[in-house]
């Protein structure tokens, strides 16, 4: 059984059904994109929404949710405010009776995606990969020459229009045109944050963030391999064109001006900077700098300095007289000890600047 939303009334729960959309409650749906920047928007979408939101794990990513199904997620969970899955595509129910549906997804760069799945399924302990036995070329030729994969793993346009095209933009389209569906280039991410912070500041209150699940790359690709994978995946092309061309729209109807932009953006790094040595404070001298933007492992404690204890007065040995046969001066005064202060203050290095993310 359903948890309710406890900021909805049952008079707004049983709302009936109204050509006022201004009525209805909204329902984000975060289109995830495997390896575009994903798991850091599914740490946001958590802060912002907090209870209403569902992070949906798929265990079949292959099956893609239709219209339908999706429409009855909406319907039967009206406390779910946002909802993340591998399993949506664009074609949503965005005439919807029971709520007002948004869409939000991210796209990147085929080849640097592609790159991505590899290391990240190259460290993937839990499941048994090919990345975790095979070369990079070897992995290339596995998934783009034999199709050892299913089509939408590679695809994002595939992907995207709910497994109906490999290179037709029409659903995307459809949806963006709505004024309902947001794409956004991940090499942009900040640049699409302020968007949504400017745009919908009463669900994306804060978007400032640390990158997450971010893939650990120990081995060099060449450029022959990159333009081996790109021959097989230059079909999304065209959706990276249209991500960046919506992002620059978006910004134009989100800002007034240029100064306006530019300061909001300035302001929003600099919230990611805080947030950022939220987790990792900056770096003694001589230790190294970690990478800008990723949540690091804890550090092993160190034993904490036992508190100098006062000593006792000594008791003053009566005044004697100076034996000049003695190999041992008299001393003339005593030299002030070190404090505890003294010994461990530190200078930090000066703040980090937070960087875009690259999940």
């Amino acid at each position: 059984m359903s948890s309710v939303d406890p900021t909805l009334s049952n008079a707004e729960i049983d709302q009936p059904v109204s050509e006022d959309h201004t009525l209805l409650r909204h329902c984000w749906l975060h289109v995830h994109v495997p390896k575009a920047g994903g798991s850091t928007l599914r740490q946001l979408m958590n802060r912002n929404f907090g209870e209403g939101y569902y992070n949906s794990k798929s265990l079949l990513e292959t099956k893609q949710y239709d219209k339908h199904d999706v429409g009855e997620i909406v319907r039967c969970h009206p406390w779910v405010k946002c909802m993340s899955d591998h399993k949506l595509s664009l074609d949503l129910p965005y005439e919807n009776e029971h709520a007002q549906v948004f869409a939000l997804s991210y796209v990147r760069d085929p080849v640097e995606r592609f790159i991505s799945r590899y290391f990240f399924h190259r460290h993937f302990e839990e499941v048994n990969c090919l990345a975790q036995r095979m070369s990079f070329r070897e992995f290339a030729s596995a998934e783009l020459i034999d199709q050892m994969v299913h089509p939408q793993t590679n695809s994002q346009i595939y992907f995207l229009n709910g497994g109906k095209s490999f290179d037709d933009l029409t659903i995307i389209k459809k949806a963006l045109d709505s004024g309902q569906a947001f794409l956004f280039p991940i090499e942009r991410f900040d640049e699409s944050c302020i968007c949504l912070e400017r745009l919908f500041p009463t669900f994306f209150t804060d978007m400032s963030y640390v990158r997450a699940n971010v893939s650990k790359k120990d081995a060099e690709i060449s450029e022959e391999d990159r333009q081996l994978v790109y021959r097989y995946l230059k079909l999304d092309d065209p959706i990276i064109a249209l991500a960046q061309q919506f992002l620059d729209e978006t910004l134009d109807r989100a800002f007034q001006s240029e100064d306006d932009r530019e300061s909001a953006l300035v302001e929003f790094k600099d919230r990611c900077s805080r947030r950022f040595h939220n987790f990792f404070p900056p770096a003694l001298p001589g230790e190294p700098v970690p990478p800008i933007g990723t949540i690091p492992k804890p550090k092993p404690k160190k034993q904490p300095i036992p508190e100098l204890m006062p000593e006792e007065p000594a008791t003053p040995d009566p005044p004697t007289e100076h034996d000049p046969n003695s190999s041992i001066e008299p001393k003339e005064s005593d030299e002030p000890q070190p404090t505890l202060e003294s010994r461990t203050t530190i200078e930090t290095q000066p703040t980090l600047s937070a960087e875009s993310t690259d999940d």
